[in-house]
């Protein structure tokens, strides 16, 4: 473990000892099943339900749903926003710089490169603590979520699909590590869902109802929709929340089959909302924000014009649209489709969506 390891892990001690908002003893998944806490003849629905949860950039969303004995759904959200070092982390993990060995491997060589962090993870772990300074923040905003919707509804919730902003050095062992710090937390991977992790466009692509096949319980039938119904598209997604604007210019057929390899998304830290009063004026930081919706495409002119751009965020309002759409006729001379009503719990919904289909075969 080298000397900024240590210092990571003693700045975990050190916050855990301070601020920290109550230690969450373990539990065993299989003492807390995933159950209603409280029933009434009037609300015989919450046994059944679904939820799935959502990290971005300044925030963090969890949605659920209900099926009724007679097949009806019902759709519940909640959002929390995440204080200065939620915020901090996330911009921290956007960082190329931020990135090292995590599973799944590549090769042998990051494996064993990665067997040190993963020994002071299990270590940490061990005792009951967070597996990681980063582990400790993101499960604080899953913490108050979960917490929201187990008041509201008199539920325990057991497990869950999980999404997050496709972050360069956000990995698939941080997500699992929130839900096992949380306790009684089973961390799911939806059907037809190959990546490391959830991506946020593919989260919110489903929750703006768009990719998923009318027979998901049928993965041969499912998989035969999406060939013949669901042809590939360039999709424009765009973040724009307090602290950040993304940029992401995907290939997609199904919600499941997206393509979003690193070079292909950008992240901005410094040109969320909250940017404004860093300018000399607003029309300055509007000309960045429309050059940053901007910048795949004018990097890789080869790239096909999006088809669709689908708009998620905490502060993605009227006004941002509208440069968003200057940007675009500017560019293209034209305004795809676009995607935007419910822009701040989008890829929640589309989270919990996956996992009311079920779980993958191979998920634990």
């Amino acid at each position: 473990m080298d000397f900024s390891s240590f210092t990571r892990l003693a700045l975990l001690l050190i916050w855990l000892s301070g601020s920290w908002p109550g230690s969450c003893a373990l539990a065993s998944q299989d003492s807390l099943a995933q159950v209603p806490l409280v029933l009434t003849t009037s609300t015989p629905f919450y046994q059944n339900f679904s939820v799935g949860f959502s990290l971005q950039s300044s925030y963090g969303a969890a949605a659920i749903i209900f099926t009724k004995p007679n097949g009806e759904l019902e759709t519940q959200t909640v959002v929390s926003h995440g204080g200065r070092p939620y915020r901090e982390v996330m911009a921290r993990l956007s960082l190329e710089s931020s990135r090292h060995p995590a599973p799944p491997y590549g090769d042998d060589g990051e494996y064993w490169a990665d067997q040190p962090r993963q020994a002071a993870r299990t270590a940490l772990k061990a005792i009951g603590l967070p597996a990681s300074y980063e582990v400790g923040v993101l499960s604080a905003v899953v913490r108050s979520l979960r917490a929201q919707l187990e008041g509201a509804f008199g539920i325990r919730i057991a497990e869950a699909v999980f999404t997050a902003s496709h972050l360069a050095a956000l990995y698939q062992d941080d997500l699992e590590d929130v839900a096992v710090y949380l306790g009684g937390l089973r961390y799911v991977t939806p059907r037809r869902e190959f990546h490391p992790y959830v991506w946020e466009t593919s989260a919110a692509y489903a929750g703006y109802g768009r990719g998923l096949c009318g027979a998901w319980w049928n993965d041969t039938a499912c998989a035969l929709e999406e060939v013949e119904e669901m042809p590939v598209i360039a999709l424009l997604s765009v973040h724009y929340g307090r602290t950040a604007l993304t940029v992401a210019l995907s290939e997609i057929d199904g919600a499941g089959g997206l393509w979003e390899p690193l070079y292909r998304h950008r992240e901005n830290f410094g040109l969320g909302r909250e940017a404004l009063g860093g300018y000399g004026s607003e029309e300055e930081d509007w000309e960045d924000v429309r050059r940053e919706v901007l910048i795949i495409t004018v990097e890789f002119p080869g790239f096909p014009n999006p088809d669709l751009v689908m708009v998620t965020g905490d502060t993605a309002d009227g006004e941002f649209l509208e440069h968003l759409r200057s940007a675009l006729m500017g560019h293209i001379g034209s305004v795809p489709e676009v995607l935007s009503n419910g822009s701040l719990v989008a890829a929640a919904k589309g989270a919990v969506e996956f996992m009311r289909r079920g779980p993958a075969r191979w998920s634990r």
